[in-house]
């Protein structure tokens, strides 16, 4: 059986991605060398937030942890951790604040 492709716009970075149904975000982010950053891994900390700015049904669907982590007016507006997120099918558009240079 052909396994389903996903394709990643990382927006803040203006790179795009593809990748298999089902992969965890965190799983693939370091390969394509964007600036999305993890910090816990877990749901705990944030440092991985984004918003999902489009194909919000193309996503893994909102986790305990986010739910504890973010507000609820947050999740509404496509915000999601990044590390609880796994890319399902077709197109998803992420877009993230960037830490500041130091």
């Amino acid at each position: 059986m052909e396994s389903l492709v996903a394709h990643v716009n990382f927006k803040s970075d203006n790179v795009i991605h593809e990748v298999e149904d089902g992969t965890p975000l965190i799983d693939f982010c370091d390969e394509v060398q964007v600036s999305l950053s993890f910090g816990c891994t877990e749901g705990t900390c944030g440092v991985c937030e984004v918003t999902v700015v489009e194909g919000r049904e193309n996503v893994s669907r909102i986790t305990e942890e986010e739910k504890d982590y973010l507000l609820p007016e947050d999740l509404e507006e496509g915000m999601r951790l990044g590390c609880q997120v796994k890319i399902r099918k077709g197109d998803v558009t992420l877009s993230w604040k960037k830490a500041k240079a130091k």
